[in-house]
């Protein structure tokens, strides 16, 4: 009984000892951010829905190089941010994005304290030129829509939210324009919502709202996002 006693502290005594080591781990203390950019612009994307991939090349215990991947999600406004330690990475810019960049194609970067990067992308279409207005109960919006590659257009889609987080999954109301009315991408675009009071959001009784435009291409299933703008109703 004595010696299992004995045993029994020994073991305790070990995973206290483990314990103690693993609270003493280092936590990383360098920071990676910056944007997802095209032509130095930052590319609107949908909240938590697009992501980059890290991957960097470390020692495992056996003394040899293994790949330990980090997923960072990009923010809505195209930025990003990564709490990492010092080191090589490899940045991989991931399919089903808005952007046409191979999930092959790798960026590499060295973070050393906190490092900013602006990772490049080739969307497949972009917007410019939006604008919002309100009258009547209507929101109208006005934008371009550019065709930077060879994919064909799905939609260009009206949100409107309550709050500044406003995309495909995060809205109100939207009101779609398809394919066949974005033929002729040389005109400006124009997308009306008509705000209702339906439970829970009641958007016509506001003060405000937000409008946020998105632009869906072929084969991808993720939009290009314009800028988000607050809207006063009253």
């Amino acid at each position: 009984m004595k010696n299992k006693l004995i045993l029994l502290a020994v073991i305790v005594f070990a995973i206290f000892i483990a314990g103690c080591e693993y609270d003493n781990y280092t936590a990383p203390t360098s920071f990676l951010s910056g944007n997802v950019v095209y032509n130095g612009k930052a590319v609107g994307v949908r909240s938590n829905g697009t992501q980059l991939e890290l991957w960097q090349y470390t020692w495992d215990t056996k003394g040899k190089i293994a790949r330990a991947k980090i997923a960072v999600y990009i923010a809505q406004d195209g930025s990003y941010s990564a709490r990492l330690f010092d080191g090589d990475y490899k940045i991989v810019r991931l399919t089903g994005a808005p952007w046409s960049n191979p999930n092959t194609d790798t960026l590499a970067v060295t973070v050393s304290g906190n490092t900013t990067y602006d990772v490049p992308v080739t969307p497949f279409y972009t917007i410019t030129g939006e604008t919002f207005t309100y009258s009547g109960g209507v929101i109208t919006s006005t934008c371009m829509v550019n065709k930077v590659g060879t994919v064909a257009i799905t939609s260009l889609t009206l949100y409107i939210g309550i709050t500044n987080i406003v995309d495909a999954n995060n809205n109100a109301q939207s009101n779609v324009l398809a394919a066949a009315a974005l033929t002729d991408l040389t005109t400006p675009k124009t997308n009306t919502v008509t705000l209702t009071n339906v439970s829970p959001t009641f958007l016509a009784s506001r003060s405000y709202v937000y409008a946020r435009l998105g632009v869906l291409s072929a084969g991808s299933s993720e939009r290009y996002y314009s800028p988000w703008k607050k809207i006063m109703l009253q």
